[in-house]
Parts: C-alpha cells; structure tokens; sequence
C-alpha cells in the first residue's frame, strides 16, 4: 500500500473507525467530511483500487485513514489543490476495509471511491469486443478477452481530466494486476516517457487517448471510471489486434 508521510496529531486518531456515515457501502464515490467513517464490510480477495482526493477549496492539506482486518492504521496523506485523485492499489484479502477522514482542518472534504471485481452489491457493465462503451464517474465494465494481443483504447471527448483503472492479467511482485491510466494529465509519464508516474499510477498522458497493450488470454478484463466529479464520460474500447 502506498502510505502517506508525515504524522496526524495524537488528537485525530480517537476519530478513526467512529461516526460512520455509511457502515456497509459498496465503493461508490462519496465525499467523506472531516473526523467522519464510511466502511465496506467484506473486499474481495483480489486486486482493487482506491482513489481518494482532497476538494478543499482552501489550502489545507487532507489525510485519510485506512485500515482492515484489524491491522494498524496507514495514513493517506492528499495534497490540496489538486484534481488528480491519490491512487492505492492493493488486495485486501477478504478483510473489511475502514476510511476516516482524519484532516485537521475541518473545511477539507475528501472525495472517495474504491472498486474492483467482485465488489458487493455492484454490478459492472458490459465490455464487448470490438465496440465503444461510454463511463460515468463510478461506474463499472467488465468483460472478457481474446487469447491474442488485444488494446484498451481510453479516450475521453472533452478537455477534462480523465481517470481509468484497468485489472487483468498476471499478479505482479506484490501480488496486484491493476493499473491506473490518466489522460488530459498535466505530463507523460510512465513506459516510454522516461519519466516515473505518479505513486499509483501506471502512466499518464496529456493526449485525450491512451491505448494499453496485452495478452492475458481469454481472462476477464475490468475497468473502472475514477475520474473527478467534473470530468465528462470516458469511452472504453477493447479491440482485438
């Protein structure tokens, strides 16, 4: 898990796990206020993702805390200002998982959603082969590749930040498949840039498209709409090569 730096004041941890607004949600996005809880009382054993940014209107820096399965907190530290959602990747094994917004300032919502396969209570749309799908903030695809090189081509329409998560194939080192893409991002990052991506991120590009390239066999390939609130629809196209 990506953990955030620097350190809450002894003050806030008497707030985690307390005043939930939502003891059984299913990742959808929320905004969370200041010293509030929301909880997902089972994860799926696999891979998924969750986003969380900081929509103070102010300068304060946002942190959110996060624990499961009755481990230790970690702290998400979410830079203000900033549109691009803070990205962790990570299996949670099955266990619940707890969000409290922990902020010191009380003017700093924090914006959150967290989704992958298998997600209680949601149901992903279809993502056929060889046609475009159109994805609102929040909402799901699923669908299944060919065994061949096969393209997920995300495009968005509008000069609007745009955030996809991708989970498929083969687990890496840490035991994870998912990916995160952002396009209309503020640089090029990640394979073939030179220069690293954001901590969570697979790549980003400043193009309305970017195209990702595998061959995971006829595996099921999810997709997810983490963009902010303000971002217009994303099209999805799973094409064979």
């Amino acid at each position: 898990m990506e953990k955030g730096t620097g350190h809450k004041q002894q003050h806030g941890y008497s707030v985690i796990n307390q005043n939930s607004v939502n003891a059984a949600w299913n990742g959808q996005p929320t905004t969370l206020q200041v010293n509030t809880n929301i909880s997902i009382p089972q994860m799926p054993n696999g891979t998924a993702i969750l986003a969380a940014t900081n929509q103070s209107t102010q300068n304060n820096q946002g942190q959110l805390s996060i624990t499961s399965g009755g481990g230790q907190p970690t702290f998400l530290n979410l830079q203000a200002n900033a549109n691009q959602p803070t990205i962790v990747i990570q299996n949670w094994n099955a266990n619940n998982l707890s969000l409290t917004n922990i902020s010191a300032n009380n003017n700093t919502p924090v914006l959150v959603q967290v989704a992958g396969p298998g997600m209680p209570g949601v149901t992903p749309a279809s993502l056929p082969i060889g046609s475009s799908i159109q994805l609102t903030q929040g909402q799901l695809a699923q669908g299944n590749a060919s065994p061949q090189w096969m393209q997920l081509l995300i495009q968005s329409n509008a000069a609007t930040l745009s955030i996809v998560g991708v989970i498929g194939g083969p687990t890496d080192n840490s035991g994870n498949n998912g990916y995160v893409i952002a396009v209309n991002a503020s640089q090029n990052t990640g394979p073939g840039t030179g220069v690293n991506p954001p901590a969570g991120y697979y790549a980003t590009t400043t193009s309305n498209s970017y195209a990702y390239t595998f061959n995971w066999g006829s595996s099921l390939v999810w997709v997810g709409n983490f963009s902010p609130s303000t971002a217009q629809p994303v099209s999805i196209t799973m094409r064979a090569l």
